[in-house]
């Protein structure tokens, strides 16, 4: 596997790493850009001329990961040169009336399941759901094969994201690449550095992403008094406060993001659909513990690598980069410190993180810092 990382500026690449040298090699390329320039699509001549026989898959990002620096505005690419393997790569596009869960069966049928792998995925941040997705595409492929990629975004305006396959860049489309062959070898962590605090409460009442009522209560008056002086800061300080939840008939905690709350009617507007029944818990972080959970990520995901990785895709929540703000930059340099100068490091900042915990079954985070690592032995 060879890996050239790029910026692409002014019709003009920068590279970071450069190691293909025939370009016609090239299996894909990912590119992480913000919606405008998806919309307007200025780069994708550039990048096609360049790669002739590339597939190219992009994703409109709330910030674009390039090595140990964390872009805004910026288009990001990482050109993939498969040696000992191969790829097939899908995409659809959410219909009128379609479910989350149906197009990722239809998606992953698409996939002969001899020799696949590993399965990276790039979906809508905001017209598909990431959980229904999930449970769709493991329908379709069986619980032997890995998950792992994200939710597309849009800064911090929660309104509209892109995913794109060459031209055709749109709203609720998923776009997922297999890799296939004994010689690509997966690894892959996660880690948020969050902690439960307080009372378990259960969710009595919901409409689509909107918890109306916790233990037959409100729910912001609940998630107010938690918070102590910091609600003063609302809607914007929930970032400091996610909600542990773990829905019915899964034992498992996820970590989900306050969005939005509604002060008149007391409700939580969430990142994602939480059926009734659910338990959650309020959680909050340390600025040290958020940033220590970023190197055990990497960690986690040599742990499950029998070698060194030749390339690094790191997926991180939108949250965290507000919570971050200005020393955002310490959470990707965590995670060179780690893997060193050599790995092309690149990535984006998303609406939800999609990662298997250990070697199962992906899932849907938030709050989350994902790390996929890939190479062939």
């Amino acid at each position: 596997m060879k890996v050239d990382q790029f910026l692409f500026k002014d019709d003009e690449f920068k590279y970071s790493h450069e190691n293909i040298e025939d370009k016609n090699s090239v299996s894909f390329v990912l590119v992480f850009a913000p919606r405008q320039e998806m919309e307007s699509q200025g780069w994708l001549k550039g990048i096609s001329e360049k790669y002739p026989q590339a597939d190219i898959v992009s994703c409109s990002s709330s910030g674009e990961v390039y090595l140990s620096e964390v872009l805004d505005n910026s288009v990001t690419g990482m050109a993939v040169a498969l040696q000992k393997s191969s790829v097939e790569i899908h995409s659809m596009k959410l219909e009128d009336g379609d479910s989350s869960k149906a197009l990722g069966e239809r998606l992953s049928a698409g996939f002969t399941s001899t020799d696949l792998r590993h399965v990276l995925v790039f979906s809508d941040g905001w017209l598909i759901n990431g959980v229904e997705l999930l449970e769709g595409m493991y329908g379709a492929l069986g619980r032997d094969v890995l998950i792992s990629g994200g939710l597309a975004g849009d800064g911090a305006n929660f309104s509209k994201t892109l995913v794109g396959l060459n031209g055709e860049i749109d709203e609720g489309q998923v776009v997922a690449i297999g890799f296939y062959g004994q010689q690509i070898e997966i690894g892959f962590g996660s880690h948020g550095g969050w902690d439960v605090f307080g009372d378990s409460h259960i969710v009595t009442a919901t409409e689509g992403r909107v918890i109306k009522t916790l233990d037959g209560k409100s729910p912001l008056s609940l998630y107010k008094q938690f918070m102590g002086d910091d609600a003063d800061g609302l809607p914007g300080a929930a970032l400091l406060y996610p909600l542990s939840v773990v829905i019915p008939e899964s034992e498992s905690p996820l970590v989900r993001t306050v969005y939005s709350v509604d002060e008149v009617l007391g409700h939580l507007i969430v990142g994602q659909e939480i059926p009734v029944g659910t338990e959650i818990r309020f959680m909050k972080a340390e600025f040290d513990d958020l940033l220590n959970g970023s190197s055990q990520a990497v960690q986690k995901a040599l742990s499950t690598l029998n070698g060194v990785p030749e390339f690094c895709l790191v997926i991180s929540c939108i949250g965290r980069k507000l919570l971050f703000d200005r020393k955002i930059e310490e959470e990707i340099a965590s995670t060179q410190s780690v893997l060193g100068n050599e790995v092309p490091i690149g990535g984006f900042y998303s609406y939800g993180e999609i990662c298997p915990a250990k070697r199962g079954l992906a899932e849907l985070h938030h709050q989350m810092l994902a790390v996929t690592l890939f190479r062939e032995n």
